[in-house]
């Protein structure tokens, strides 16, 4: 009798209401079954979970990896396709069938890929997994530019400061409760009281800061003071915009509390030096950061910090124009002729038709969930007005509320943008490779090393030497054409 293969099923949904809803585990389950039925598969357990990128980690994922490690016999998984198995780049690390020895089929995409795998195959499928991550950066990057197109037309993002109340999404006004200790506090500081006299001097008069915490903390009254909210700014992302709200203080009681700060403060060091390869190497010996310096006015030398006690690698300082070959030959190998390109394009095209259904799925979602929290304000609204919840209630509920629609308006423009530039992104890819070094050459020292931490990973130094892994999928780029000489069926004319 023939020797069934045994696996594991893992089947992923992106939220807890479509769990709950019912439609699309079962799915994943059924079509799991079935596929296992007709090859002979036994499964052996099976791994089911509804959580979003948002909560930290994936308990049923990790714990599927446990279970492998513990039962060797068992080396198969089975899943419905790429995004229900890989939430994160991470995962695919993870899951690399060369460094686990696993199989791992992807049944609605026909796909089986194993340590005997062709370099291809692992290929393709590791863009189709680099594309999915970088639509999700864009999509964070361009919820980012929501939050801050809000912001600078004068309107808080998320909770406003102590001192202040939302109406609304637009309308914030002086929380009249709070803004007397506000007030007191820049007025005792800009006296030249320091923070620690401030915060019992408040305490002393009668000023409570929470119900909860009636002494404010030296840190939060730090952070209070120097909060150009109270003087009418909103400060978002590293800059100052002007704020449709109302100041509570002047801007000269501002002015007369900084300067009190400066003998609170020192100041901090600033390294205004963009190095090439600064925070990219670690010591193979210590395994502190490689710092770099500048010795005689222009030349760029790094060495070990030094940081966990003597060092020899700290004795050697490594001048930037030897490193700079080694790097040179990490991204040279990386580089794709023309030739190759048509390999890649198989990728992307694969990846888009999956970006489509998960973007769909997501604008459904978000469009559902919308839908849901403007029933809730119209509810309790309508509560309100018939004396059924009371005025705290109800505008605890109606601001928290407003609150998340606006988020929701934010990430629906948001995959709107991230949908259009998602193509955009896959060619950038594409013609990165391609002319990888040509680009890198030619870059600023500072996109020169976001490159190498977009190729490389686990850079170390030993004596002059420089040593480094490759991220996948890109270590499947390295020698492409010595990849192509071992897998005969990667060629074009296979």
């Amino acid at each position: 009798m023939e020797q069934r293969i045994k696996a594991v099923i893992y089947a992923r949904v992106s939220s807890e209401e479509q769990k709950k809803e019912g439609f699309s585990i079962p799915a994943q389950l059924d079509l799991l079954h079935d596929f296992a039925h007709k090859n002979n598969i036994e499964i052996v357990k099976e791994f089911e979970e509804a959580e979003t990128a948002k909560q930290a980690g994936r308990h049923k994922f990790n714990e599927m990896l446990k279970f492998l490690k513990k039962n060797k016999a068992v080396t198969n998984i089975l899943c419905e396709k790429t995004d229900r198995l890989y939430r994160n780049f991470k995962d695919y690390v993870d899951l690399d069938v060369d460094t686990t020895g696993y199989t791992v089929y992807l049944v609605k995409e026909s796909v089986v890929l194993s340590p005997t795998s062709t370099s291809h195959e692992k290929l393709v499928h590791g863009l189709k997994v680099l594309l999915a991550k970088n639509f999700i950066d864009n999509l964070r990057e361009e919820t980012q530019k929501g939050r801050l197109k809000k912001a600078s037309q004068g309107y808080f993002i998320g909770q406003v400061p102590y001192g202040y109340k939302k109406l609304d999404p637009r309308t914030t006004v002086i929380d009249e409760e709070k803004a007397p200790f506000v007030r007191r506090a820049f007025e005792l500081y800009a006296s030249g009281l320091s923070l620690e006299k401030v915060r019992w001097q408040l305490r002393d008069e009668g000023f409570v800061y929470q119900s909860s915490n009636k002494v404010i903390s030296h840190g939060q009254l730090g952070k209070l003071l120097k909060n150009v909210s109270y003087i009418g700014g909103l400060y978002f992302r590293g800059t100052v915009y002007s704020g449709k709200h109302e100041p509570i203080i002047s801007d000269e009681l501002f002015e007369k509390a900084q300067i009190s700060a400066q003998k609170d403060n020192k100041p901090l060091y600033r390294d205004d030096h963009n190095f090439a390869f600064a925070g990219l190497i670690t010591c193979v010996k210590c395994g502190c950061a490689i710092t770099a310096e500048i010795k005689k006015g222009k030349y760029v030398y790094y060495h070990c910090t030094g940081g966990k006690g003597k060092c020899e690698q700290k004795k050697i300082y490594i001048n930037e124009l030897d490193l700079m070959p080694q790097f040179d030959e990490a991204v040279k190998a990386v580089s794709l002729a023309q030739r190759h390109i048509d390999y890649i394009k198989q990728g992307l095209k694969e990846s888009l038709a999956d970006k489509k259904e998960f973007s769909e799925q997501m604008r459904s979602n978000l469009e559902a969930e919308a839908k849901r929290v403007r029933h809730r304000i119209d509810k309790i609204t309508n509560e309100y007005y018939d004396d059924l919840v009371d005025a705290k209630f109800y505008n605890e509920k109606r601001v928290q509320w407003n609150k998340d629609l606006d988020e929701i308006m934010i990430k629906l423009e948001a995959l709107h943008h991230a949908e259009q530039k998602y193509y955009e992104e896959g060619v950038r890819i594409i013609e990165t490779l391609k002319n990888a070094y040509i680009l890198y050459k030619q870059q600023s020292p500072i996109e020169q090393r976001k490159l190498l931490n977009y190729l490389l990973s686990n850079c170390t130094l030993e004596g002059r030497k420089v040593s480094y892994d490759y991220n996948l999928p890109f270590s499947y780029f390295v020698n492409f054409d010595s990849c192509r000489k071992k897998y005969p069926g990667c060629d074009s004319n296979a």
